[in-house]
């Protein structure tokens, strides 16, 4: 997506753009590149923009993120909250929606931004990007405690990704043309606490013991609980025994593999939202996705 030629070929003849690619990493780590997010996200967003722009692709579909609130106290936050964020990843997802709004006013173009709170599935990375992953990490490393940033009640919204992709469609095809912009998640939550408890449920962990750092932890707004969880702190899963033999680690890892997205889905009482109900307001039109 750095290479306007090569996209310039792909949106040829192309009706409309669903625009997810970007670097996934809310979190900052000591000795990553400052301009990473502005690689992947700003310029990416640009030569997207541009292309479809020479091409004539009238129609745009945008993956952003509830990170551009920040910390914010008002729950739920409404598309209306004045943005604050404090990750160069939140930062360049706003960058991308302003841009996105000034393509969409000066060529006429159809535009939707999502903006996502944390979206959890088959494929959700097992280290180094959500809670669930670190809780996986950390647990295999030593089943028998699991420190746990913060107080351990920090809560988010999740959401399957099947329902995130329904709430996209949903919205394309139901919004009037425009400028459209549409928080996506659920009306429920989850504390870390519980997601760790559901963590060594699945994998058939009792009686570890957790660890806490203190304080109500970071609270970057695209995941109070599962983004915050790279700097070290945010546990993980291990083996079914404290003997961690291979044969155990592959049953854990099994079981985990089917469990760990889904029994987010399960503790909510087996809830499937329907797109319409995982949409909330637009901010740029009266919109019939109400929650």
């Amino acid at each position: 997506m750095l290479n306007p030629t090569a996209l310039d070929a792909v949106l040829d003849g192309v009706d409309m753009v669903y625009h997810l690619a970007a670097n996934p990493d809310v979190k900052f780590l000591r000795g990553d590149p400052t301009d990473k997010d502005l690689q992947q996200n700003i310029l990416c967003t640009y030569n997207v923009l541009e292309s479809m722009r020479r091409n004539g692709v009238p129609s745009l579909a945008f993956s952003s993120t509830s990170a551009i609130y920040g910390i914010c106290k008002r729950q739920p936050i409404a598309e209306d909250q004045a943005p604050h964020p404090i990750s160069l990843y939140g930062a360049t997802k706003l960058s991308c929606e302003a841009m996105i709004g000034a393509f969409q006013h000066l060529f006429g173009m159809n535009c939707w931004i999502f903006r996502f709170a944390n979206v959890v599935g088959p494929k959700l990375r097992k280290c180094g990007g959500t809670v669930i992953g670190d809780f996986i990490d950390k647990l295999r490393r030593d089943p028998t405690r699991l420190q746990i940033m913060g107080n351990g009640r920090q809560a988010k919204s999740y959401l399957l990704a099947r329902e995130c992709v329904e709430a996209m469609l949903f919205a394309v095809e139901h919004s009037p043309r425009g400028l459209h912009t549409f928080n996506v998640g659920c009306d429920d939550s989850l504390s870390v606490d519980r997601i760790a408890e559901m963590v060594e449920h699945a994998l058939g962990l009792h009686g570890v013991a957790h660890e806490y750092t203190g304080g109500e932890g970071p609270c970057n707004s695209r995941s109070i609980a599962a983004e915050s969880t790279g700097r070290g702190s945010l546990a993980a899963i291990c083996s079914t025994s404290v003997r961690s033999t291979a044969a155990n680690s592959a049953a854990a890892r099994s079981r985990l593999a089917r469990s760990d997205a889904s029994a987010i889905a399960c503790h909510r009482g087996s809830r499937r939202s329907r797109a319409s109900s995982v949409l909330t307001r637009s901010s740029e039109t009266s919109s019939p996705f109400t929650r």
